[in-house]
């Protein structure tokens, strides 16, 4: 027949122990609400003339160091956002760069761009990317 083992009370600790223990707690409640407090933005990138999903747009948040491209059918998602008002740029091959602001509830945001594609021959954009491959940069005049 098996026994059944409880935990210890707090009066079972010992006095010596109880900090530590006290300690792991809070920074166990310290770091949950942190991860929980991040969420997605999400959207479509489009060509703003035509309408048609516009395919590997880089879509960042320069602030935060995040970011993602657009897939096949336009569509991105930034995951690990924290709630709030961001500024977000996108930029593609032949496209002017732009920055939009975002706002992110608790619950994630959404937001679609619509890119104007560059004149003539197109724009001339620079994309620098750091290590997480979220940085960029550009000049969106015509080239």
């Amino acid at each position: 027949m098996a026994t059944t083992r409880h935990l210890p009370t707090m009066s079972q600790i010992p006095l010596a122990g109880r900090p530590l223990l006290l300690l792991a707690t809070l920074a166990l409640l310290a770091t949950a609400p942190a991860r929980a407090q991040t969420t997605t933005l999400a959207g479509v990138v489009t060509d703003a003339e035509t309408g048609q999903p516009v395919v590997g747009a880089g879509v960042v948040i320069p602030a935060l160091g995040i970011g993602a491209v657009s897939q096949r059918d336009g569509s991105f998602v930034i995951e690990g956002v924290p709630a709030g008002t961001h500024a977000v740029r996108t930029g593609a091959y032949r496209y002017h760069l732009q920055t939009v602001e975002a706002e992110v509830g608790a619950q994630g945001g959404a937001l679609d761009i619509a890119l104007a594609p560059g004149a003539g021959v197109g724009c001339a954009v620079v994309h620098e990317h750091g290590e997480d491959g979220s940085h960029m940069t550009g000049d969106d005049t015509e080239g």
